[in-house]
Parts: C-alpha cells; structure tokens; sequence
C-alpha cells in the first residue's frame, strides 16, 4: 500500500483541487450547465425543437418550469449533447450537476492516469497539472462544463489508435465529433497519415451514433441544426458580433479588419473584404503545417497533441475551460527530448495561457487586449520549432500567402447597407420593440426574465412591413437578401427601416437594426 502510494501521490493534489471545486460548484451559479441541462430535459418532454436553438424561446421554457436566475443559450451544442443528458434530466438541476462534475473529475482523472502510464511519464511531472491548469480545472467544474469528458473521450479514442484497435478508437472519437463538432480535424491526422481502415471504422461509427441521436431527437432538428445553427457557429456567431473574450485568431482578425458602426467603429484597417479571405489563409496555413507534422514526424503523439492545438486555433471562440486540451501538448513536451530550459519556457507559457485573468488585459487597447491569444500562438510555433524544422512554418507562410493573393481575386459578397441601431452597451438579447409618436421600447431578456427600456424616438408615420422567406419587402421590392433572422420590421417616416435581426450573431440573438432609403 506504501509503495502504491509512494508511486501515485503526484496525482493527490489534482485530486484534492478538482473536489474543493467540487464542493465550491454546489454553491455556485448552475452556469453553463444549464444549457446542457434543460436540452436533455426538453427531450424527455417532448419539446425538444427548433425553438431550443432561439435563446428567447429556451429561457422562456425554462423561466415556464419554475426556474429564475438563469439566462442559457442552447447554441453552439448539438441535438447529440441532448441525447447524452437525457438521464441528468430525471435529477433535479443542483443534483445533476453535482453528479456530473463527480463523473468529469473521475474520468479526468483516469484519462491522465492512462497517458502517464501508456507513455512512461515521470509521474511527478503530474504536481505541475494543478499549477498550471488551475483556471481551467477551476472554471470546468464551477460552470458544469463538458471539457473534462471531452478529453476522455479524446485520450481513450487516441490510445485505442495507438493500440489498433480501430472500433474502440472509432467510437470514442465519433462521440466527441458528434458531442462538439471541432473533434472533426482529426479526420486530418488519419487522412495525412493514409490509415483508411480507421477512417472508414470513424466514418461508420459516426453515422451510426447520428443515427441513434436521430431516434431520439428526430431528424428535423439535425437538419435545422446543420443547415442554420452550424453555419453561423464556424463563423464566430454565437452571442454578440464582437467578442474579445474568446481569444481567437477569428476575432482578432475581425478587429483588424471588419467595419461595425457601433461595435467595431475604428478598425485597424478598413478593408472587410480582406477579412474571409485572410481567414482562410490561416486555416490553410494551419492544415499544411499539420500535413507535414503528420507525414514527417515519427512521434506519433506529438503529432496528435498538434492537431489538439489546431483545433483551438481554428475554433472562432474559446474560453478558459477548452484549455484542459492544451494536456496533450503538455504531457506531449514532457514525452519528448527537448531539454530541460525548454520545458521550463513551455511550462511557463501555459501557466500564463491558462491562468493570467482576462480583466489583467482585455480592457487595454486593441491589440494589447489579445495578449493570450498572442501567448498561445507563441506558444504553438515553439511547439512545433520544437521537434520540427522552421523551414516548415516559412514554406506554411509563402503557401498561406499564395492563396491570400488567389482569394483577392474572388469575387467577395456586396457589404450590408443596414447598421446597428443601438449603442454597443445595449442587451445582447433584444424580442420585441413598440414605437410610438415620441419614444421606442425594446424589451430584452437577462438571467432575471424580462426588462424594458424606454428612449426618445421623435417620428410621425410608422408601417410595419412584410417578411417573406425570411426576407424584407416595400412595395413589392426585396430590401434584403441575407440569411439572417429577421423580425418586425418597420419604416419610419419612409425614410429609415427598423428590425429585429440576429446578423452577424448567435442565432435568435436579436438586436435592433437599422436601413436608411435614399
């Protein structure tokens, strides 16, 4: 038992952090746990639709069962995740959290037991885990959060590959596709590398566990999902048009380059065309990089614990719990020959990436307030500099610039001619305006239910026009041709166009927007 001890130790300290944030979660806000939640609960009533994706409809349902002191957004999940919650829906939501943090932690926990172990780790290499992913581990099970499962389902598919044993690795990986969609590239590291077997077992799998999810949740919502919800999610819109939080190279090159007359009114250059193509620039720079990590490098985790980076790279959004899957690259590092000063310098730049607050820089100037997405991007070319050559990123930088000079000669969309309408500190989530001779309420929803606002709106004729296919019309003339959301439109004096629209965010995330006629 003191040999067991003596060997395993290493690991009390995660333990002891992840059941002190255990009990603190108890006693905290539900949080993001209640997106996932009231999905699975939605499903077993029956009211698992469409609506679920329309954050006003969701919090309404929810304020309906009895609930306050929540404002949820089922958005960016999909129909899949309901189906995995379904049994959490038959305990109350403070029980169900409770019980699912204690599952995350376990299989956290047994995941890393498992990689230390398959690897010959230095098992004291595992008192840094809690030192350097102190924020993550705190924020994942403080809001209820999904990434500790994910990175289960991650390592045990990763381990099954490296085993060959292609139906286990098939499964575990299908589930996390299927669980949060970014999962996806690793398709990448099996297409580079030429395994069609397991590509093949992958691409079943897949369709098998949508089609369980299908029994459960019906097919229309996975259509509706696929068609409107994850289009608008691989573009960054999940709540608000700009959101620094997330850290993205996305939202940093949207500052950069993106016009918005109320959210972004001065950017660093004015040119929006430039925006998508320079993205995709980037997300190719990215897949050569990973084709030559994948085709040249022999060290197989190595390679996997890149594609675990890309994923976060490419991702439109992040947040400090997705961090948990920057273990890979961890664990990865302490794998490899590198020396010991190199180590110490990774160690330390994921001690910043993982814990420095978002309050020490995000209210400094742009670009000042994207000093963590600096850092992991520093943090990623050392990693591959590491244990490949730097010839690698200069040829990824020509390529990326070839198909930027390619894209400038596409032909790019017609920029929109409406604006915002409010200020930038308005409600992110606005259903429903009145107008009358002198002033304009809006009414918007919060995690205390529904609120009103009241402004000064001088006007003398009002008509509320028509919607048709989800399009504006004025005398039998189309005035908008986006796929965007739209509500209640109404001209104003026959010289401004007012409506509720979710461009440019998260689905059902409307705000006030405005179209002036010349």
């Amino acid at each position: 038992m003191k040999r067991i001890f003596l060997k395993y130790y290493p690991f009390l300290p995660l333990l002891l952090l992840c059941g002190y944030y255990l009990l603190q979660a108890t006693h905290f806000p539900i949080h993001d746990f209640s997106n996932y939640y009231f999905g699975g609960k939605f499903l077993t009533e029956g009211k698992f639709n469409s609506n679920i994706y329309f954050p006003y409809e969701f919090n309404k349902a929810i304020s309906d069962l009895g609930y306050s002191g929540i404002f949820a957004s089922y958005a960016p999940n999909t129909p899949f995740l309901a189906t995995i919650f379904l049994p959490f829906a038959f305990f109350s939501l403070g029980v169900a959290k409770l019980i699912f943090n204690s599952v995350s932690i376990i299989l956290l926990v047994f995941s890393l037991f498992r990689l230390f172990n398959y690897y010959k780790i230095d098992w004291r290499y595992a008192l840094l885990i809690p030192i350097l992913f102190l924020v993550p581990i705190k924020n994942s099970l403080l809001f209820g959060q999904v990434y500790f499962l994910l990175f289960f389902l991650l390592t045990e598919g990763w381990l099954a590959c490296e085993k060959k044993q292609w139906k286990l690795m098939a499964f575990f990986w299908s589930f996390a596709i299927l669980f949060k969609v970014f999962p996806v590239l690793i398709v990448a590291l099996l297409l580079f590398r030429k395994q069609w077997k397991p590509l093949l077992y992958l691409t079943i799998s897949c369709f098998l566990l949508f089609g369980i999810s299908v029994i459960f949740t019906g097919i229309d919502i996975w259509f509706f999902y696929l068609k409107e919800v994850l289009p608008k999610v691989s573009n960054g819109e999940i709540a608000t048009s700009f959101v620094d939080n997330y850290q993205s190279v996305f939202m940093f090159l949207k500052r950069v380059f993106v016009y918005e007359s109320v959210e972004n009114p001065n950017p660093f250059i004015h040119a929006s065309s430039l925006f998508p193509i320079i993205v995709f620039a980037f997300k190719i720079g990215v897949l050569t990089i990973g084709f030559f990590v994948s085709k040249r490098i022999s060290n197989s985790f190595f390679a996997f614990a890149f594609w675990v980076i890309a994923m976060i790279l490419l991702s439109p959004y992040g947040s400090t719990y997705t961090f948990i899957l920057l273990l890979f690259p961890f664990l990865a590092l302490l794998k490899s020959g590198i020396s010991k000063i190199k180590k110490i310098v990774f160690c330390g730049l994921l001690f910043l990436i993982n814990n420095l607050p978002l309050s020490f820089f995000i209210e400094y100037d742009f670009p000042f307030s994207y000093l963590r997405l600096f850092l992991l991007l520093s943090f990623s070319v050392f990693f591959v500099v590491a244990a490949f050559q730097k010839s690698v990123l200069i040829k990824t930088f020509i390529f990326g610039c070839i198909v930027f000079a390619i894209g400038t000669f596409l032909k790019q969309s017609a920029p929109q001619k409406n604006e915002s309408f409010l200020p930038v500190e308005s409600p992110i989530l606005i259903y429903d305006y009145q107008i009358s001779s002198d002033e304009l309420t809006y009414f918007y929803w919060n995690e205390k239910g529904k609120n009103k606002v009241i402004i000064a709106f001088k006007n003398q004729d009002s008509k509320q026009l028509e919607i048709k296919n989800n399009q504006i019309f004025i005398n039998h003339r189309q005035l908008t041709f986006d796929k965007n959301h739209k509500l209640k439109p109404i001209l104003i004096d026959n010289k401004t166009i007012l409506y509720l629209s979710d461009y440019d965010r998260g689905i059902g995330f409307y705000t006030l927007r405005k179209i002036e006629l010349h």
